[in-house]
């Protein structure tokens, strides 16, 4: 027979026993993983009635997010519970869901529980579509999130006219009335973005042949719109544009951003710019968005050139004025021209050249660029991913360059000096690279044939050396230049530019998910790679 104090004994065991495990089981629920083992010296059996007396039960972890829609860089609230009690710092972590992606830390993203562990923070919402968050912290993780922030957009146009077309017709010096659109539906697989009320639009007019200069200002209503009245001209046409102003109220960082350009012109006249039949065929369907295909390999990994002085990431929902998020050396800025229908934008993470707003139809006219401000080099490694999409197939297409050129070079179609990095005919296989010099009367170029500008991702480099000029394509070097006649000699900064005439084009995109620079000072100068081939200096 059993003693009565042992039977009661037993009791007390089964009872912290079956306490217990439920919060084992939570935690394993919550982490996927086992419940933290006893410390050194501590009995498994002897903590169930410390824990079980005097802490709170733990729990599943849990995580909210609000709004439900939001922007690249807007104050997103985060709350829940990590699973388990006391104050500890937690953290947020990503994923970008690709293959051979793992859960990363977020960086500046520390934050206190309280004593039952629930945490409520804000944090900008990311820029990339599919994007996953959790929050991590004391050895449990919340299950993650997925991101898809609405793509920021602004459309302007003649009031009750299409915001999707670039041309509009006016009487010769009657005020007309633009309307713009902070919240089009003219992206509708990627979703509306929200209204912002009281958001600063500018009214901004092309200048000097590619510029922008601010001619009026309004704040949006509850709708999302500013409406402007503007005077028309008595001959020709306007060519305006409208942009959004940064919004960093309640803990937001929302970046600029600004429509295409829109043609307001006379009847009958400026007819160089009015609208044409167009002269393109609509190509096969192309994804609405980036796609972010598995990692590819990098020259800067594979030849260890160490930390970069910059990172133009495009996370957060920054603009083309904001300094690279990364970086031992983060500055620069990007400055944006066009003398057409195109733009330069941000777009899903990465910096975008766009010929036009609707893939397909007329309106796809000029050269579009974007050229990096600050933070120059005579010598020194950059290297870029890139994707592109031909809209249309037809007998002009766009023509897309990205070049190191100069300091203080104008966009144009042909730089007289500049590093080519990519050079590509849209829709075409085939990339060129090579070294334009004027003052040695000299061009050395070689095209890749096996490459191709497609909705594939690649990563371009260059570096550029004293006596060296060597190109990579995903981490391999495909061209070499040795000797100094091929160095420039001068600073440079890098050029996007998708090149057309103001003759109907193919409507093309151009992605860069992201820009890097590196000095020379790490890692290993790469001098072998096929000879390019040297010929007199000539136009592009």
């Amino acid at each position: 027979m059993t003693a009565p104090w042992t039977r009661a004994r037993r009791g007390l065991a089964a009872l912290a026993a079956g306490l217990l495990l439920p919060t084992t089981a939570a935690a394993t629920a919550a982490t996927g993983q086992p419940a933290e083992p006893a410390q050194p010296g501590q009995h498994a059996a002897a903590r169930p009635s410390t824990v079980v007396s005097t802490a709170p039960m733990a729990r599943a972890a849990s995580l909210t997010v609000s709004p439900p829609i939001y922007v690249a860089g807007q104050a997103v609230r985060f709350r829940g519970n990590v699973g388990r009690p006391g104050r500890r710092t937690v953290h947020l972590q990503s994923h970008m869901n690709r293959p051979g992606d793992r859960w990363l830390d977020v960086p500046d993203s520390a934050f206190r529980t309280s004593a039952e562990g629930t945490f409520d923070f804000t944090f900008t919402a990311p820029s990339m579509f599919g994007i996953s968050y959790r929050v991590a912290g004391g050895g449990t993780v919340t299950r993650g999130r997925l991101f898809n922030a609405r793509p920021q957009e602004i459309t302007l146009a003649l009031q009750g006219a299409d915001a999707a077309s670039p041309f509009h017709a006016v009487a010769p010096l009657l005020p007309f009335t633009v309307v713009a659109d902070t919240t089009p539906a003219v992206r509708s697989a990627l979703g509306t973005p929200p209204p912002i009320p009281g958001r600063t639009v500018l009214l901004q007019e092309r200048t000097d042949g590619d510029r922008w200069r601010t001619i009026d200002r309004g704040a949006t209503d509850s709708a999302g719109h500013a409406t402007f009245r503007v005077p028309a001209p008595v001959l020709g046409h306007r060519v305006l544009r409208a942009r959004q102003e940064r919004w960093t109220r309640g803990g937001s960082r929302i970046g600029w951003y600004a429509s295409f350009p829109a043609y307001f012109s006379v009847l009958g006249l400026g007819k160089k710019q009015a609208p044409t039949p167009a002269s393109a065929g609509a190509a096969a369907p192309r994804p609405v968005a980036t796609q972010r295909s598995a990692v590819r390999p990098t020259a800067g990994e594979r030849y260890r050139w160490g930390s970069t002085l910059f990172d133009f990431a495009w996370e957060r929902g920054q603009d083309l004025t904001s300094p690279p998020s990364k970086g031992t050396r983060p500055r620069g800025t990007w400055l944006d021209t066009s003398d057409g229908t195109g733009r330069a934008t941000p777009f899903n993470g990465g910096l975008v050249l766009q010929s036009k707003l609707r893939h397909t139809g007329d309106g796809d006219r000029g050269t579009t660029a974007a050229t990096m401000r600050g933070n120059a080099r005579a010598t020194g490694r950059w290297e870029f991913r890139l994707q592109g999409h031909a809209w249309e197939t037809g007998p002009r297409p766009y023509r897309f360059r990205l070049d190191l050129v100069p300091v203080g070079t104008r966009a144009t179609a042909c730089p007289a000096d500049a590093v080519v990095v990519a050079d590509v005919v849209m829709g075409q296989p085939g990339v060129g690279i090579g070294v334009r010099s004027q003052s040695a009367k000299a061009v050395w170029q070689r095209n890749l044939g096996g490459v191709r500008l497609a909705e594939t991702p690649f990563n371009m480099a260059v570096e550029v050396g004293p006596k060296h000029t060597t190109w990579s394509v995903d981490g391999k070097p495909v061209g070499t230049v040795k000797g100094r006649t091929a160095h420039l000699g001068r600073a440079l900064v890098p050029r996007l530019s998708l090149v057309g005439s103001d003759r109907e084009m193919n409507g093309a995109q151009v992605d860069s998910d992201w820009q890097r620079g590196w000095s020379l000072a790490r890692g290993k100068q790469v001098k072998s790679g096929p000879a390019l081939t040297r010929r007199a200096y000539a136009g592009c």
